[in-house]
C-alpha cells in the first residue's frame, strides 16, 4: 500500500506538470536524501520522503460503511475504515555547480502548484491498491506539524538546511478483505403487498 502511495504521488507530479517545465523533466525519487545519495545525483530530482506515518484520530469514525454488490442486489456492512497520515519532507536537487538553488526553488515552486490545485488526489492518477480502497485521499500542504527541527533533520542527513514541502496525504485503510459477491446477502429494496393478500390484515 505504501509503495502505492509513492506511485500515485509520482504519477500525479508527471501528469500535472507543465509542458516544458524543470518538473516536466526531473526525477521522482522516494529515497532517503542522504550524503551518499546526493553525492550520486545525476540530474534535476523531486526527492519526496516519507518520515512519518500515523493514525488521524480526528477522523475516526465507527459508522460502518455499506458495500453493495455489481449489480445493487447484495450488500455487506464492513468495518469503519482506520484514516492514516502519511507525511512527505519533499525537496528539490539539481546537479549544477552554477545557479542550483534558483534551479531547485523553480523546481520547488512547480512542484507546489501542483500539489495546491490538487487538495485531494485526482482518481485518474491512483495505482494499485488505492484505487480499490475508499475515496477521497485529502492533502495538507505546509503543514505546521512538519519536520520539528529542520536543522538537526538535515544535519543528522549530513546535509545543509534545505527548504522543503511538508505534504500530507490520508488514506483510507479498509480492515475487512474484499469477499466474493456471492458471499454478501440480498439487498431488501421494496416490499410489496398483493390484492390477494389484503385478507391477512382483515378482520
Amino acid at each position: 500500500m505504501i509503495r502505492d502511495l509513492d506511485e500515485t504521488i509520482e504519477q500525479l507530479l508527471i501528469s500535472r506538470a507543465p509542458a516544458g517545465s524543470e518538473l516536466a523533466g526531473a526525477d521522482i525519487s522516494f529515497d532517503l536524501p542522504d550524503a551518499d545519495w546526493r553525492a550520486g545525483l545525476e540530474t534535476l530530482t523531486v526527492n519526496c520522503y516519507l518520515y512519518d506515518i500515523r493514525e488521524n484520530f480526528d477522523l475516526r469514525t465507527v459508522e460502518p460503511p455499506v458495500q453493495r454488490s455489481a449489480d445493487g442486489t447484495r450488500a455487506v456492512r464492513r468495518r469503519a475504515p482506520v484514516r492514516i497520515d502519511c507525511a512527505y519532507c519533499i525537496t528539490a536537487w539539481s546537479p549544477a555547480t552554477d545557479e542550483s538553488v534558483l534551479e531547485e526553488h523553480r523546481l520547488l515552486g512547480q512542484v507546489l502548484r501542483v500539489l495546491l490545485r490538487h487538495p485531494t488526489v485526482p482518481a485518474d492518477v491512483l495505482q494499485g491498491s488505492l484505487a480499490d480502497q475508499i475515496p477521497p485521499y485529502p492533502t495538507i500542504i505546509a503543514s505546521p506539524d512538519g519536520v520539528k527541527n529542520p536543522p538537526e533533520f538535515w544535519g543528522a542527513l549530513d546535509q545543509q538546511l534545505k527548504p522543503s514541502l511538508n505534504y500530507v496525504l490520508t488514506l483510507a485503510v479498509s480492515l475487512d478483505e474484499s469477499p466474493a459477491e456471492a458471499a454478501m446477502p440480498p439487498v431488501v429494496e421494496e416490499v410489496r403487498v398483493e390484492a390477494d393478500d389484503l385478507s391477512l390484515f382483515s378482520g
